[in-house]
């Protein structure tokens, strides 16, 4: 297909995950070209279906959508919004106004992303276009040379950020209306407690976490509902890109340098912990790019070896999960916080991924969907890489099961937790309420508990479940030809946060400022 020429010289730059204006390097080089800037955003239907996203993911969309909108606004432009195949929306846009250039930051987002990136590559190709794709602030423009990739990390994230346009020219093209979930099928999704969506909440989320909020973030054996709480809730703002991870890293360099100056520790402590979880998210997604050069995939999980159940659509023990009737309470608990804020602590999320895989024995590839469309802040680059090392669905996890149970009594020795969102069992001791079937007759009745109709029965005896999954990943012959025994007790007294890999070595430290300038203000 042939193509005339551009008309107009516009300047497209494509928001995708990276719904921002500062720190973006694929607009400041949109502004740097001749011509008009065009801010582009494309609802397309390949991306936005039930079976991959859920209506909660969609309205933090659109909450962050219109907060750039009105940034744009300011300085003399607008979103243009457009529905429809990616491809196909940029070669309506060449027919009728011309397109110099389309500028874009590269995206680690679902496979369905992945397609629609080739498709508008391969458009781009044959109409003579440029598609000029940017690095994102804070990973390495040359990742690929892993011997050096910590040094190149460093001077990514310490680089000095990209400054927001003072001023935007009008476009003069026509916006389509604002769409809403049912629009692309998506069900309603009651979600009381979804975080906001948008910069200028993200920015007041970071200025709290730095001025104070995240004192605890760091500290070793927090409870499960210590960690929630100290968390400064900028996943779904890091992986709808509201925020640059390069800009949070920064704004933590200035507060730790500040804090440490004035003899406070603990609370720079708590900040470098953070800012480690930020360089493992840019491992992450690093590999996940690796992964789509080998594989064509860019997320998956290892093949399942053995032959579990598929968990297809209406599975009784699935459905009982995602819909808080397990019978054990911190599971229940987990699942009712997820489904009413949208977000979850990774170790409680790693023990509803390997109660499937292990003790229900389901092939893990559904239930992981299932639970990520749950997330507000599903970023699938992190999602399963945390996956991949679970107990279950890890190849080299051997035979160790985690034990709700036991888990229950390290990550929430109080109980507080579970009574927050079960209020059903908040009657019930400290001692009985990680495993109400063990309560005596006369306490369920004083806590007005009849298991079964009140609260639901275990759905299964985790015990004998996790014997016969042990039994599966390590057959009686392994077992009986090994010199060491390869099975752990279950019942083990340390947190269980396999998904949580080792933080890798702080190296948050001020650079040298004049080759690596600190930026100090968190504008908007």
């Amino acid at each position: 297909m042939f193509y005339i020429c551009s008309m107009s010289d516009l300047q497209v730059i494509w928001f995708q995950r990276d719904l921002r204006l500062h720190d973006h390097l694929a607009l400041a080089a949109a502004c740097a070209g001749s011509g008009p800037v065009l801010p582009v955003y494309v609802f397309d239907p390949a991306i936005w279906t039930p079976q991959e996203t859920s209506a909660r993911q969609f309205d933090f969309l659109l909450e962050s959508l219109a907060d750039l909108d009105s940034a744009l606004r300011k300085r003399g432009s607008s979103l243009c919004l457009r529905s429809g195949p990616a491809a196909e929306v940029f070669s309506q846009l060449h027919r009728h106004h011309g397109i110099a250039a389309i500028h874009a930051h590269a995206v680690t987002g679902r496979d369905a992303e992945l397609a629609r990136d080739r498709q508008v590559q391969a458009w781009a190709l044959k109409a003579g276009i440029p598609l000029r794709i940017q690095t994102p602030p804070g990973m390495p423009a040359n990742a690929a040379q892993k011997n050096n990739w910590q040094a190149l990390w460093e001077a990514s994230i310490q680089h000095k950020r990209a400054a927001a346009p003072e001023a935007l020219s009008a476009h003069g093209v026509i916006s389509e209306d604002w769409p809403d979930a049912e629009d692309f099928g998506l069900a309603a999704d009651v979600c009381p407690g979804r975080p906001a969506g948008g910069r200028t909440q993200a920015v007041l989320n970071l200025r709290h976490f730095l001025s104070g909020g995240g004192r605890d973030y760091g500290k070793p054996n927090l409870s499960a509902s210590q960690r929630m709480s100290s968390d400064p809730d900028l996943s779904a703002h890091l992986a709808f890109g509201t925020l640059s991870a390069r800009e949070i890293w920064q704004g933590i360099a200035q507060s730790r340098r500040a804090l440490l100056e004035d003899g406070d520790s603990v609370f720079a402590m708590s900040l470098a912990a953070y800012a480690d979880t930020l360089q493992q998210r840019s491992m992450d997604v690093q590999a996940a790019l690796e992964r789509t050069s080998v594989s064509g995939q860019r997320h998956f999980l290892p093949g399942d070896t053995y032959d579990r159940q598929e968990a297809g659509a209406g599975n009784a023990h699935l459905e009982a999960l995602l819909h808080a009737r397990t019978g054990f309470p911190l599971l229940d608990a987990s699942m009712r916080c997820l489904r009413e804020t949208g977000r979850l602590e990774q170790s409680l999320m790693g023990l509803l991924l390997s109660f499937t895989a292990a003790h229900l024995w389901l092939h893990p590839e559904e239930p992981a969907r299932q639970l990520s469309r749950l997330c507000v802040d599903f970023d699938p680059a992190s999602f399963y890489a945390h996956a991949r090392k679970l107990p279950g669905i890890a190849p080299d996890k051997g035979a160790y099961i985690p034990n709700p149970v036991r888990q229950s009594l390290t990550l929430d020795p109080g109980g507080n937790f579970i009574r927050r969102w079960l209020p059903e069992l908040t009657a019930l001791s400290d001692r009985h309420i990680h495993a109400p079937w063990d309560a005596p007759k006369t306490e369920l009745a004083e806590a007005g508990i009849v298991l079964g109709q009140t609260y639901p029965m275990r759905m299964v005896d985790h015990m004998a479940a996790a014997r016969e999954a042990r039994s599966r990943f390590a057959p009686k012959a392994a077992r009986a030809n090994s010199s060491r025994p390869i099975i752990r007790e279950s019942s083990h007294e340390r947190p269980f946060r396999p998904a949580e890999p080792p933080r890798p070595r702080s190296r948050l430290r001020p650079p040298p400022p004049k080759s690596a300038p600190l930026q100090m203000s968190l504008d908007l």
